[in-house]
């Protein structure tokens, strides 16, 4: 059933007429409309501490957006010095979640970014597990980040590793954001979600790694599921995980039958970490 469905000429994209044009808009869009959400979203995360007060009369003139637009704000300072923490703690942790979220952001820019710049594919996306796939898999992480907050539950904030944890958890999606935003760079005119073969890209990072954002995207959602800790977000992790294995074989089947090279590339490179060499 899977290769009758793989097979069906809707999902063969060389046929969508008008198919670069087209993925630039609405990916751009929507990109975009994520990066307005996220600013919508400032007031909650990282929130507010006494520094940035400033900002509340902007985000209260916008008090009549709905709830999953403009998210309810969250005051840093009163809840942390409830427990007891220091002002010095409190801007640490505030520094990093602002961190994460300027690194984040420029992720969804540099998609942007690729979509303006990127080269037209040598190969389309054929197939469902080429075309759709993807679209799927790269939608799944965002189910784990709407469940409901839980770091809390299992860390309360009386006990002192509560910060301790986010400290890590924080510097963690940093270093997966920065992965991230290295990938993207490198990547460029050979940027896309689908599977398809653009340009061949063997520097940078990717002279190390074959699939830098994969990594990038294992690490940061694993953050994420530890802040969302549930069965439910375990699942989708694992399943998510599985899924981008997956298709990092799928791509890696469609670059190795576009460029000769890859294959000698793909023996010296690891796939998700740096190769091991005896």
């Amino acid at each position: 059933m899977l290769k009758r469905l793989n097979d069906l000429p809707i999902f063969d994209s060389s046929r969508w007429p008008a198919r670069e044009t087209l993925a630039r808009v609405v990916g751009i869009l929507a990109v975009t409309g994520f990066v307005l959400r996220r600013i919508l979203q400032l007031p909650s995360w990282p929130g507010y501490i006494r520094e940035v007060d400033w900002a509340k009369p902007f985000f209260n003139k916008l008090s009549f957006l709905p709830g999953f637009l403009l998210a309810r704000p969250f005051d840093l300072d009163w809840r942390y010095a409830y427990f007891g923490y220091t002002r010095e703690q409190v801007r640490i942790l505030w520094s990093l979640e602002f961190m994460v979220w300027i690194l984040e952001t420029g992720i969804l820019l540099g998609y942007v970014a690729g979509f303006l710049t990127r080269a037209p594919a040598k190969v389309p996306a054929r197939g469902f597990m080429e075309s759709v796939y993807p679209l799927l898999l790269a939608l799944l992480p965002f189910a784990i980040t709407m469940t409901s907050y839980t770091y809390p539950q299992w860390m309360p904030e009386h006990v002192h590793t509560h910060l301790r944890g986010l400290y890590a958890l924080n510097m963690a999606l940093v270093a997966g954001a920065a992965l991230n935003v290295l990938g993207l760079f490198t990547l460029r005119k050979a940027f896309t979600i689908t599977s398809e073969a653009r340009v061949f890209v063997s520097g940078g990072i990717y002279s190390l790694i074959r699939h830098p954002l994969y990594t990038a995207h294992f690490l940061i959602y694993f953050c994420y599921t530890l802040l969302h800790l549930q069965p439910l977000t375990v699942a989708l992790y694992v399943v998510f995980v599985a899924g981008q294995t997956l298709r990092a074989r799928i791509e890696e089947r469609k670059l190795a039958a576009s460029f000769p090279e890859y294959e000698a590339y793909r023996r010296s490179t690891g796939m998700f970490l740096p190769k091991v060499r005896g």
